[in-house]
């Protein structure tokens, strides 16, 4: 009778303590990329992919421009040609045209490697900013906002306001 009693009251102890423990469950939720617009970094960012951009449209001109160059040329000049002449004028107007393709998609595939470079640094600046509100205020899991979230009960957390404020821009 005695054993009976003490395994109830270890029984009705742990799930007491379950249950607390059950309740302190904090679930928090965010979205990172309007957080991440606000953080003062982006503005630096988008400034120096702005000039990287430049950079490479220009290369990009230039050589759109010597192909035309060289088109208009060949355009007045092809009625006089050999035959051979204008075979070969052709095929060097058609390997510029490969060239310029295949730089344009080489800078863009080089834009997008630098814009993830770029964003890196400020991406982990933001996560680390998550994980230190998420350790702060034991949430057990904070979900992205953008990420599909199908339900949200009004007990959950927007801790958008904690993070903007660990980050100090709010």
């Amino acid at each position: 009778m005695m054993k009976k009693s003490l395994l109830v009251a270890v029984l009705l102890g742990f799930t007491a303590s379950f249950v607390a423990n059950a309740q302190e469950v904090k679930i928090g939720y965010i979205n990172t990329q309007e957080i991440m617009m606000l953080m003062p970094e982006i503005s630096d960012l988008e400034k120096q992919l702005a000039d990287y951009n430049a950079q490479n449209a220009k290369y990009l001109q230039d050589m759109d421009a010597e192909i035309r160059t060289k088109y208009d040329k060949y355009e007045k000049e092809k009625a006089t040609m050999s035959e051979s002449v204008r075979k070969i004028q052709e095929e060097e107007l058609m390997e510029l045209q490969r060239r310029l393709q295949n730089a344009y998609q080489t800078l863009q595939a080089e834009a997008e490697k630098k814009q993830q470079e770029l964003l890196k640094p400020v991406q982990d600046k933001l996560i680390n900013a998550i994980e230190t509100v998420g350790k702060k205020n034991n949430f057990l899991y904070i979900m992205e906002l953008q990420a599909g979230i199908l339900y949200k009960s009004e007990k959950a957390i927007n801790v958008g306001p904690l993070v903007k404020k660990e980050l100090g821009i709010e």
